[in-house]
C-alpha cells in the first residue's frame, strides 16, 4: 500500500472515533512541534503541520490512534497490523513529538 492510500485510511480511521485533525502551520511558532493529540473545547484533534511528508504523518497518526480502542473498527488488516507494531516507530525518535 502506497504511503498516500495508508494516510488516507489512518485519516479514515480517526474520523470514524470522532477525532478531527487539522493541518496548520505550526513551524513558525516560537516553539518545535510537528504535532499532537489534544483536546479542545471536549473534542480529540490531531493537529499536524502542514508541511510534515506523509511519512511522518502516517508516523504521527499511527502513534495517537493505538491510544484508542480500535476493536469496533472496522479496517483493512494491513492497516491494523501496522497500527499494532508501532515499535518501529517510537524507535526513530517521532513519539517524543507528541
Amino acid at each position: 500500500m502506497d504511503e498516500k492510500r495508508l494516510l488516507q485510511e489512518l485519516e479514515e480511521i480517526a474520523e470514524k472515533l470522532s477525532i478531527a485533525i487539522r493541518y496548520d502551520d505550526l513551524m513558525g511558532m516560537d516553539f518545535k512541534v510537528k504535532g499532537g493529540l489534544c483536546n479542545l473545547r471536549g473534542q480529540n484533534v490531531i493537529i499536524m503541520d502542514r508541511r510534515m511528508p506523509p511519512r511522518e504523518r502516517i508516523d504521527l497518526l499511527v502513534l495517537v490512534l493505538r491510544k484508542f480502542d480500535l476493536s469496533p473498527i472496522f479496517m483493512k488488516p494491513y492497516v491494523r497490523l501496522i497500527i499494532g507494531d508501532a515499535s518501529e516507530i517510537q524507535d526513530k525518535g517521532t513519539r517524543r513529538n507528541l
